[in-house]
């Protein structure tokens, strides 16, 4: 069974912001997470910070869906995949490798 994830907004909001201004370059980082909740976006970073726990991995698919590709993915680790490639709307979706295969996972954005 899938957990449902959540998000701050404002923590979602950066994400997209740098996503959309990178554009056409796409970007990558990491979600550090204080406590178990999502805090801080890190790009361009492979590792969060001393006093934080990784969260997930983040990728930008400019011109493409907000599907990883499988180099993207890491046995048990939440990926987030953010899509630009939308009329006026930016994408936000989250993954998690299983057994081989992508398996979608409910992300929603909390205010």
């Amino acid at each position: 069974m899938n957990e449902v994830l959540v998000m701050p907004r404002p923590l979602a909001i950066r994400i997209l912001h740098a996503a959309q201004i990178a554009a056409p370059e796409a970007i990558r980082g990491v979600v550090g997470a204080r406590g178990g909740e999502p805090r801080a976006f890190h790009p361009g970073r492979d590792a969060v910070a001393g006093d934080e726990t990784l969260w997930a991995r983040l990728w930008s698919h400019p011109q493409a869906a907000a599907v990883p590709a499988a180099s993207e993915l890491r046995d048990g680790e939440l990926s987030l995949v953010v899509s630009l490639n939308t009329k006026g709307v930016l994408e936000m979706r989250a993954w998690r490798l299983s057994g081989g295969a992508a398996q979608e996972q409910v992300l929603k954005i909390r205010d």
